[in-house]
C-alpha cells in the first residue's frame, strides 16, 4: 500500500491517463486508419468507441473492487488461480518489450524534427535511436522520483497536449473546406482499422496497476478511467476528421508526421516545433506509465515470490526501482533489435495489439467470474468483442497464439515438472 503522501488525485488521474491514452497512438493510428480504410475508417473509429465502452466498464470495475498492483493479472489470480495469472504476466511483459520501443521511437522522431527545425542538429543525420535512448534514461530518472511528482508532472503537460491537438484540428476544419476522400468499403480493412485503432485505448490496462495509489479507489478510478476515456475519444474524433480533410496520410514516414503537418498548416513554423514537443512529451508520459504499471506488476510478483524479491525494493520515494530498470533495459535491446533488422512500426504495433486483445480478453473472462449484476453481462460483452478483434487481426494474431501456447505449455508440464524436483531436492 503506497503512503498517503503519495495519493493522486482524480485531477491527476485524469491527466496520466489521457496522456497514455494519447501517447504515440494520436500522431499514428489516425493516419494509419485513414491510409487502411481511407473515409470509412471513421465508421471503425465509430465502432470502436462503442466496442471499447463494456472492456472500459470491466477494467473500471475490477480496478474499483480490485484494487492492486498486480493489475489484470491479479484479477485472473483472483478468478482463475496462480498459473494463470504467471501466464498474463508475462504477456504483459512482452507487450512492454513490443509496446514501448514504438512509443520511444515515435517521440525520438518528433524531437529529431524539433531540433532540426532550430538547426540544432543537421537534417541530412539520423539521431532517432540516439533520442530513444536519451528518452529511456529520462524516464527512468523522472520515476525515480516517485508516482506523485511524475503524475503532477503529466498533468499539466496534458493540458497542453490537448489544448494544441484540438485548436489545430478545429481550426483546421474552420478554414478549409469539408470534403472528405471517396473510398470503396471493405469489411476485412474495415476490420483490421478497429484493431490499429485498440493501440489508442491500451492506457487502460497500465493504469490500473496504480488504482490502490487513488485517495479513494472505489469512487477515483472508475471516474478517471471514463472521464480519461471521454476526453480522447474527442481528440481522436476531430484530429482523425482533420487528416482525411487534408490528406495528410500515406506511408510510414508521413504517417509519423501526420498530425505534425496538420499542425504546422494551422500554425506555422512554430506550431510545427510546438508540435513536435508536445508529440514527445505526450510520447514521453505514455512510456512512463507503462514503466510505472511494470514495474507495479513486477513488485506484486516478487511479493508473491514468483520472482526474484528485488524486483520488490523500494527507494525512498516508494519506487520499486528494479521493475524500472528492468523495463528500461527491456526496451532498450529491442529498440537496437528493431533498429538492426530494420523492423516497421506498423509489425511491432500488431504484434504488440495481439498481446493486449490477449490481456484484455483475461480480463474479461476474470470479470465474468468476480462481477455481479450488470457488471458480469457488459464482461461477457468485453471479452466477445476482444475475441472478434483478435481474429481480426489475421495472421498477426499468430504470434500472441503462439505464445500463449508455450506459456500454457510451461506452467501446465515444465513448472510443475521443476516443482516437484525442488522439492525432492530439498527432501534429500
Amino acid at each position: 500500500m503506497a503512503s498517503t503522501t503519495n495519493k493522486i488525485s482524480v485531477l491527476q488521474g485524469v491527466g496520466m491517463l489521457v496522456s497514455a491514452l494519447l501517447g504515440s497512438g494520436v500522431f499514428i493510428i489516425p493516419a494509419i486508419a485513414a491510409q487502411l480504410s481511407g473515409s470509412w475508417s471513421l465508421l471503425a473509429w465509430a465502432i470502436m468507441g462503442i466496442l471499447i465502452m463494456p472492456i472500459v466498464f470491466t477494467f473500471a470495475q475490477l480496478g474499483r473492487f480490485y484494487p492492486h498492483a498486480g493489475g489484470t493479472a491479479y484479477f485472473v489470480q483472483q478468478a482463475f488461480g496462480e498459473r494463470s495469472s504467471r501466464l498474463v504476466s508475462w504477456l504483459f511483459i512482452w507487450v512492454v518489450a513490443l509496446g514501448a520501443p514504438v512509443i520511444t521511437m515515435t517521440a525520438a522522431n518528433f524531437l529529431q524534427n524539433a531540433l532540426i527545425q532550430w538547426q540544432i542538429i543537421s537534417g541530412a543525420v539520423d539521431l532517432r535511436l540516439e533520442i530513444a535512448i536519451f528518452m529511456l534514461l529520462l524516464v527512468l530518472g523522472i520515476n525515480f522520483l516517485g508516482l506523485k511528482t511524475a503524475a503532477i508532472i503529466q498533468s499539466l503537460l496534458s493540458v497542453v497536449i490537448v489544448g494544441t491537438l484540438l485548436f489545430a484540428s478545429i481550426d483546421t476544419q474552420l478554414h478549409h473546406s469539408f470534403q472528405l476522400p471517396s473510398s470503396a468499403f471493405n469489411l476485412t480493412e474495415v476490420a483490421l482499422t478497429a484493431t490499429f485503432i485498440l493501440w489508442c485505448f491500451l492506457g487502460i490496462e497500465a493504469i490500473t496497476h496504480i488504482a490502490d495509489d487513488f485517495h479513494n479507489p472505489e469512487r477515483d478510478f472508475p471516474l478517471t478511467i471514463f472521464i480519461g476515456i471521454t476526453i480522447a475519444l474527442v481528440v481522436y474524433g476531430l484530429i482523425s476528421v482533420s487528416l482525411l480533410q487534408m490528406g495528410f496520410y500515406g506511408d510510414q514516414e508521413k504517417n509519423l508526421n501526420s498530425v505534425v503537418d496538420l499542425v504546422g498548416a494551422s500554425l506555422g513554423a512554430k506550431g510545427y516545433i510546438l508540435v513536435n514537443l508536445v508529440g514527445f512529451c505526450t510520447c514521453f508520459i505514455s512510456v512512463s506509465l507503462y514503466f510505472v504499471g511494470f514495474s507495479r506488476l513486477l513488485q506484486s510478483m516478487a511479493k508473491q515470490q514468483k520472482i526474484h524479491q528485488h524486483f520488490n525494493k523500494l527507494n525512498q520515494h516508494k519506487v520499486a526501482y528494479w521493475g524500472l530498470c528492468f523495463a528500461t533495459l527491456l526496451c532498450f535491446c529491442v529498440l537496437l533489435i528493431s533498429h538492426a533488422i530494420q523492423l516497421s512500426i506498423d509489425s511491432l504495433i500488431a504484434y504488440a495489439n495481439g498481446l493486449f486483445i490477449l490481456i484484455y480478453l483475461a480480463a474479461g473472462i476474470a470479470g465474468v467470474k468476480l462481477l455481479k449484476g450488470k457488471g458480469k453481462w457488459l464482461a461477457v460483452m468485453a471479452s466477445a468483442t476482444c475475441f472478434v478483434l483478435f481474429l481480426a487481426l489475421g495472421m498477426e494474431m499468430l504470434f500472441g497464439l503462439l505464445l500463449v501456447i508455450l506459456l500454457s505449455v510451461y506452467y501446465a508440464v515444465i513448472y510443475p515438472w521443476n516443482n516437484r524436483m525442488q522439492r525432492n531436492r530439498d527432501y534429500l
